[in-house]
């Protein structure tokens, strides 16, 4: 598994960034106090991560299925298209700009700026961002997170469009992090209004039972992930069996592997949930495989899995 170091970076007022229409510093792309997007969370996004290929250019990682959900998310959330269509060349443009040559994090929103009360009609901004990013310290230290069971749950789809990644879903999810952060964990998993495990505030959960990988239905309210896609698919390639599947969190702590995916986070194994260490761990043989396959190909070392993206399983 990689344990290349973490390059992240932070923004300064001479970044350049895309927002709503323009080039502009980064310090100069704002949205107005009374925009939709801040008084009522209107707002969409996605994450992107670019890579350092072994040829040496720098390539968006699934870029058309991010900007396939982003559309996804764009309908449920009733935002008018800003002209996503262009972001390919926004990210080129700005990867260009900003003199990046290695790994980096692209943001895309679209939120609603213009002013006005709840039921409005709505005025889109698209906004693109690029910067550094390496390595998290789950794989640059090959750590193990310490997991919380909330009790806070993911809303359902009867409450939220759960399929769209919209900035409103993130509150409550933020509110379960720190609060599992304050007791001591690494992180929390939340659950759905049945008891079942859902999802990390910011990423997919994904379980190892008898080589059999597992990761919770969309019917639970969990985000179609980009990445959890990517993780169903290759398995395919890899010979290992996988499914959506129920997960209870009781049998958590019967896993031989649990792990973490999501563009930003990559990929995390974890070590413990509440008080029950997996007694497999630091040995995680199908994350593993799974780990070393992703990065063969987002260097360009290994054809890449055809990934479809869908809201539905």
């Amino acid at each position: 598994m990689t344990t290349t170091p973490d390059l992240r970076g932070g923004a300064g007022p001479a970044d350049t960034v895309f927002h709503a229409g323009r080039m502009v510093p980064a310090d100069q792309a704002a949205l107005r106090v009374d925009s939709m997007a801040l008084r009522y969370g209107l707002s969409v996004f996605e994450g992107v991560r670019l890579y350092r290929r072994t040829d040496g250019g720098l390539r968006p990682w699934l870029l058309a299925q991010h900007v396939e959900r982003l559309r996804s998310s764009m309908d449920a959330m009733r935002l008018p298209d800003p002209g996503v269509d262009r972001i390919a060349d926004i990210v080129g443009e700005l990867t260009e700009r900003n003199g990046l040559t290695d790994d980096a994090y692209c943001r895309i929103s679209v939120s609603a700026d213009g002013p006005g009360l709840i039921d409005a009609p709505v005025r889109s901004a698209l906004t693109v961002t690029v910067r550094p990013m390496g390595r998290k310290r789950w794989l640059a230290g090959a750590e193990g997170m310490r997991l919380h069971v909330s009790r806070w749950q993911r809303p359902s789809a009867d409450v939220l469009p759960t399929h769209a990644k919209s900035i409103s879903q993130y509150a409550g999810s933020r509110v379960a992090l720190m609060e599992a952060k304050a007791a001591g964990y690494d992180g929390c998993l939340l659950t759905t209004p049945e008891g079942h495990v859902a999802e990390a505030p910011t990423a997919t959960l994904c379980t190892v039972h008898d080589g059999v990988l597992g990761t919770p239905p969309l019917s639970d309210g969990v985000l179609p992930g980009v990445t959890r896609a990517w993780v169903l698919a290759v398995c395919r390639t890899l010979g290992v069996p996988a499914a959506p599947s129920v997960i209870d969190a009781k049998r958590l702590g019967d896993a031989d592997e649990v792990f973490l995916c999501g563009t930003g986070l990559e990929f995390a194994t974890v070590r413990a949930v509440d008080a029950a260490a997996l007694p497999a761990w630091p040995a995680s043989p199908v994350t593993g495989r799974i780990v070393d396959r992703y990065f063969a190909e987002v260097r360009g070392d290994a054809p890449a899995t055809d990934v479809s993206w869908s809201p539905v399983d």
